[in-house]
């Protein structure tokens, strides 16, 4: 469109032009259109990163074609910043930035009037522009890029935050994750660990290595107080030279105070670094550890320590969620061996016990000389038959391939039973009918239900949440309820306001689920305030 409205303009009036003129415009057009054509097919001869330094050396050529210092083209450069800062960043912006008003200057200096009707005045002036207008331009853009790559990470981090993956991995990934985002030397995390007198574990990931689920090291709370200074009200910028090398930040009165650097230095020395980043790590209950970004070429700055420390609190509700999920799983295997056991004995054991006892009368009657003793061998015969059929049936039940239609409900009473005691929040289970689903379909829901309770217990200020079971017309619905803060009947809304406000904050996870298996999840508030997840599944 910039091509051809400068050529339209130039036929309209054609003062400033000439023959070449009109011909390098043309080719111009010509070179557009075709960049046009190749990029609505998403062709690869583009490439993209390069564009704006090819529409840099048209505007240049055009410009000594045209008057110099006058030259209308000389405003198409900014176009040209425009791509390079909002496609590629700050730095791309920028470098084209100082290399077209170095250019400029030149061209303009040697194809312009010459002296003295030369207008050093008006060729200072848009140098000038080019370069403010430019920097601005190219600092929005990084920032907007800056703020796409942030995003995009926390996005990930849900990802990477998988329960099925367990805390260790899950931790390190999320550190990897973190490290690259700022290219820095490594990451350490040091967390208080799980039923430890005061003792931390330590997650390091160094650049060139690979995020693993091992189990980290533990070490003493005395080994780890150099770590976790200062207090955890304070996030700490370590840099190796200048006078403000160590800064602070108070999170709670967002200030920055000027820190002790030898202290900095002691710790930057166990660290094997130079420079570091180094933020609090808060839960519910209070402060759990520190985390550590240590060197690399990027300049931890105030932008870099807020954002660490927003990540953080979105990380560690997706940590805690991980490991009560993970406590749930080892109690419901645990459980699950148990009941096992419990089968086993009363499914095999005791009928062998049965034909042991049996056996022994039968050898007592034999020792007394009875002989009669067919009937009494063919009714052995006969139970072990019985129990064997009941053995092999059991057996098949317990393979992954067999179909078990009556596991989900006691699944989900035993879930909703450890979560109310580690979490404190009462679930009531309700079953509407016989809820028979297949091994497979029971897992998704049992999944699905595990999402929902977690949601109900990271977002909703309730004590108490509902799960309705139902099989109906060929689907199972389910129902997650919790009773919503505010706890006004119609919330002071109409009834046709209350319609339009049914269909809210859909989870995408158990929505993405429910799709997988071809229902749809729906999101409701019901007559008595209870926010309702609405799961249909078709059998």
């Amino acid at each position: 469109m910039l091509a051809a409205t400068a050529l339209l303009v130039f036929l309209v009036e054609p003062a400033e032009s000439n023959r070449l003129t009109y011909s390098v415009l043309t080719l111009y057009t010509i070179y557009s259109t075709v960049i046009f054509a190749l990029s609505v097919r998403r062709s690869d001869l583009i490439p993209a990163q390069y564009m704006h330094w090819f529409d840099m050396v048209w505007y240049l050529g055009l410009i000594a074609l045209t008057s110099g210092t006058t030259s209308i083209f000389y405003n198409f450069f900014f176009f040209a910043i425009l791509v390079a800062s909002f496609g590629w960043g700050y730095k791309a912006g920028l470098r084209l930035t100082l290399t077209s008003a170095f250019l400029f200057t030149i061209v303009a200096a040697l194809t312009g009037p010459q002296w003295p009707a030369f207008e050093m005045n008006r060729l200072m002036l848009r140098v000038m522009l080019l370069l403010i207008l430019g920097f601005l331009i190219s600092r929005w853009g990084g920032y907007k890029i800056n703020l796409r790559n942030r995003l995009q990470l926390l996005k990930d981090v849900t990802v990477f935050s998988n329960p099925r993956f367990g805390i260790d991995r899950a931790i390190n990934a999320v550190l990897e994750s973190l490290r690259a985002f700022y290219n820095a030397d490594s990451a350490l995390l040091l967390v208080l660990a799980k039923g430890g007198a005061g003792s931390y574990q330590m997650y390091r990931i160094r650049l060139g290595s690979h995020a693993t689920g091992g189990s980290p090291p533990v070490i003493e709370a005395e080994a780890a107080a150099l770590l976790l200074m200062p207090s955890s009200n304070y996030a700490v910028i370590h840099r190796e030279t200048g006078r403000d090398r160590t800064m602070l930040f108070d999170i709670n009165t967002r200030q920055f105070l000027l820190g002790d650097s030898s202290v900095s230095d002691r710790v930057a020395n166990a660290l094997e670094t130079t420079s570091y980043l180094s933020v609090p790590v808060h839960n519910r209950n209070g402060p759990i550890g520190r985390l550590y970004l240590n060197g690399g070429p990027h300049r931890f700055d105030n932008s870099t320590m807020d954002f660490v420390l927003h990540f953080m609190d979105h990380v560690t509700p997706l940590i805690e969620n991980i490991r009560l999920v993970d406590s749930l799983a080892s109690d419901a295997a645990e459980q699950e061996r148990q009941r096992i056991a419990r089968d086993i004995h009363d499914s095999v054991i005791q009928p062998y016990v049965g034909l042991q006892l049996g056996i022994a009368a039968l050898a007592q009657k034999l020792r007394a000389g009875k002989t009669d003793v067919i009937d009494n061998v063919e009714e052995l015969l006969d139970l072990t038959n019985q129990e064997l059929i009941e053995m092999r049936r059991y057996v098949w039940g317990l393979r992954a391939g067999e179909e078990r239609r009556d596991v989900l409900l006691p699944a989900i009473q035993r879930f909703v039973t450890r979560f109310a005691s580690v979490t404190g929040i009462k679930v009531d289970v309700k079953a509407s009918g016989k809820i028979q689903v297949n091994d497979r379909l029971a897992a998704e829901l049992f999944q699905i239900v595990a999402e929902g309770l977690s949601n109900v217990r990271r977002h909703a200020l309730c004590d108490e949440a509902r799960v309705e079971l139902t099989c109906e017309s060929g689907r199972v619905l389910l129902r997650i309820k919790n009773p919503r803060p505010d706890g006004n009947g119609d919330l002071g809304f109409s009834s046709e306001e209350q319609r339009d406000r049914r269909n809210l904050f859909t989870p995408r996870s158990i929505a993405e689920r429910t799709a997988m298996l071809g229902g749809e999840t729906r999101v409701s508030i019901d007559d008595n305030n209870y926010t309702v997840v609405t799961v249909k599944v078709p059998l």
